[in-house]
């Protein structure tokens, strides 16, 4: 996953600021992402996101983004080992990792790790596990394909970040006999 940004008092105080960070969007959306903020947000948004499922693509973002320097703020998401490779790869360092440090409390009142796995898969949480077992049963009843579920599944993530490829292979687990 890909997010960009506009510092706030840093690089969002120049007249053309919004269009560096529409700029940076075009560029990720050139490169068929699985997801991607809707393109209307673009306008208003601070942030813009997009998910890709292969670290080929994004270090060939990064590339044109540093070569493009635009100035806009770049985070990128994924296996640490991998993003350490590819920007060094290019030529940058990294200057931040964020890690999850796990779960904490009643575990026991979560939801089964598969579904974990697509309601985190928004970061907003806009992903429910009901809905993700209500998918899971129409699949089961032939009443709707993996694809399309992990499509719907995907629709409430306002932030772009809902991996749907990723959410197929989730589908495909869950649903096995």
């Amino acid at each position: 996953m890909i997010l960009a940004m506009l510092a706030a008092g840093i690089n969002d105080k120049y007249p053309d600021s919004r269009k560096r960070l529409i700029r940076t969007a075009e560029i990720m959306k050139k490169h068929n992402p699985t997801n991607m903020m809707r393109e209307a947000a673009w306008k208003i948004s601070p942030v813009i996101t997009a998910t890709f499922t292969d670290i080929e693509t994004v270090k060939q973002i990064t590339r044109t983004l540093k070569e493009e320097d635009l100035g806009v703020s770049i985070v990128i998401s994924g296996l640490i080992s991998e993003i350490k490779e590819a920007v060094k790869e290019i030529g940058l360092n990294m200057h931040t990792v964020h890690l999850s440090l796990g779960v904490f409390g009643k575990k026991e009142l979560l939801p089964s790790e598969k579904v974990l796995e697509i309601t985190t898969g928004c970061g907003h949480h806009c992903i429910s596990p009901q809905s993700v077992e209500y998918y899971v049963d129409l699949i089961k009843n032939g009443k709707i394909t993996i694809k399309k579920a992990a499509e719907k599944l995907s629709k409430p993530c306002v932030c772009g970040i809902s991996n749907i490829k990723r959410y197929i292979k989730i589908l495909e687990e869950l649903t096995l006999p």
